[in-house]
């Protein structure tokens, strides 16, 4: 069931003001950066509840707009909007929609200190947050979602568990990614997972505006990967179609409809300069463990036939002269050499020729179970998100270090959650503080986690709802001030619309 944002905010705060969190988290507590407010509140209620040290808040404003408080240490200390107070108090009723925000300013030791309370969409999902640390990310792009397919939200929370931007996507949105130059893709899901249709990616500057598709031209895109590269190109993702083959030693029919994974990069313009395929590298006999799963959740062509998603790819990385890719069906994640389209390697899975054991001398067959977002880390280790499907057993990020002249791999670090299960979806991104950023794939929660397990925040965005993947943004990378005025330009498009 979900719960009012309203609900939330108390959820939060009984469990700890976000001051408090740094409070701890710092040792002793700092003065106020704006002592010249006491307090902030509103009607429908803030979230989270006012700390000085915390500049973003939402509020469900509703047809009734914005009910605003504000107490003051004396008369003319603050500014709403721009504008003097010439009072201690300020009770206003402002007629704020949705996205519009109010901006309250005070003045201290020579400083200036501003306070945003954005109105926030009364569909937006509902989520809880807690923080208990200091966050190495200065934010986080989601894409909240249902796990039915429906219209949604692109959102970049900030480390205070309050949404600072979002667009709203006609479709389910998922996979938002950060490009260059304050750009955000994102695709839309549909009720199948893969269809006859290719997915585009959207790309949007932070105003709202579309400034591009990205698409493969010549297989059917799908959702599950862009890639931006050095180089300015893009890894993308996709399938091909493949008839009669013969699936009947797997259960299945004997003249199938298959789909082979595509994994392809892509300039700016849309040229693809590589690209490699499963149907000659990726047997059938790969796909075992799954084959239940991909007969059950066929996918209807236009002409009413089934088709087969034999290895679902799922990422694609660069990795110097390699590729490294990632495929759900085949529980393994595979070596490329680019330049032959060769699998010099292969971690998980059925064992073949190419197949790394582990260190200690064991198979890596039961390494992985449905495995997302592998990716290569500046010191060649992979980090992985193992979801460990159709194994009953928790979720976990892994990172592992090849050995490659041994022919073996080393499990170096390891993260789970216990409690939890997922059969999809998911992301796990090593931080360069050694933090880790987990989504825990069709699960509700996203967490920032220390090296030592500890839970340094979590969003929790209720049943049924999940975020595919959790991208962490670093400071630096993306201003506050660019944020705001992006939902500015937004809520301004919005407002002429109506």
């Amino acid at each position: 069931m979900r719960r009012s944002l309203a609900a939330a905010a108390v959820v939060a705060a009984v469990l700890a003001p976000a001051g408090a969190f740094l409070a701890r988290s710092a040792g002793a507590k700092p003065a106020s950066p704006a002592g010249s407010i006491v307090a902030i509140s509103s009607s429908p209620a803030l979230y989270p509840s006012f700390n000085p040290h915390v500049t973003d808040y939402v509020v469900r404003c509703g047809k009734k707009g914005l009910r605003l408080r504000v107490k003051a240490t004396q008369p003319g200390a603050i500014k709403l909007d721009g504008r003097r107070v010439p009072d201690a108090r300020l009770d206003r009723r402002l007629r704020r929609r949705t996205g519009e925000a109010a901006t309250i300013e005070a003045h201290r030791g020579g400083r200036d200190f501003a306070y945003h309370v954005r109105c926030l969409p009364l569909d937006f999902p509902s989520w809880t947050f807690r923080r208990s640390g200091a966050p190495q990310a200065r934010w986080y792009l989601m894409t909240p979602e249902s796990i039915v397919p429906r219209p949604s939200y692109v959102a970049i929370f900030d480390r205070n568990g309050v949404p600072v931007w979002w667009m709203h996507s006609n479709g389910s949105a998922i996979n938002a990614t950060l490009l260059p130059h304050d750009r955000i893709a994102w695709s839309v899901r549909k009720y199948e997972e893969l269809s006859s249709q290719s997915r585009p990616f959207e790309v949007h500057a932070l105003d709202g505006s579309r400034v591009g598709t990205i698409v493969a031209p010549d297989i059917l895109s799908d959702w599950h990967e862009l890639r931006p590269l050095p180089n300015g190109d893009f890894f993308i993702l996709g399938s091909t179609r493949r008839d009669h083959v013969d699936l009947r030693p797997y259960g299945g029919p004997s003249e199938a409809t298959v789909l082979d994974g595509v994994a392809e990069e892509l300039t700016p313009t849309g040229r693809v300069v590589w690209s490699w395929s499963s149907r000659d590298h990726i047997p059938l006999s790969a796909s075992s463990r799954w084959y239940f799963y991909i007969f059950k959740n066929s996918i209807r062509l236009p002409d009413g036939r089934r088709a087969y998603d034999l290895v679902h790819l799922n990422s694609v990385e660069p990795d110097g002269s390699k590729v490294v890719i990632s495929s759900r069906h085949t529980d393994a994640v595979y070596g490329v050499a680019k330049a032959t389209g060769r699998v010099e390697w292969k971690l998980g899975g059925t064992p073949t020729a190419a197949s790394l054991h582990m260190a200690d001398g064991t198979s890596s067959e039961g390494l992985f179970g449905g495995q997302h977002d592998v990716r290569v880390q500046p010191d060649g280790t992979l980090t992985v998100h193992d979801n460990r499907s159709l194994w009953d057993q928790a979720p976990r990020a892994l990172r592992i270090r090849l050995e490659l002249g041994r022919r073996q791999a080393r499990v170096v670090e390891h993260v789970s959650a216990p409690k939890l299960r997922s059969a999809f979806m998911g992301s796990a991104r090593l931080l360069p503080g050694g933090d880790w950023v987990v989504s825990w794939g069709s699960t509700p929660r996203a967490d920032e986690i220390a090296p030592s397990g500890k839970r340094i925040l979590q969003f929790n965005f209720g049943f049924f709802y999940g975020t595919y993947r959790a991208v962490p943004i670093l400071p630096g990378q993306l201003s506050s001030g660019a944020l705001r005025a992006g939902m500015d330009a937004i809520a301004r498009r919005e407002r002429r619309k109506r």
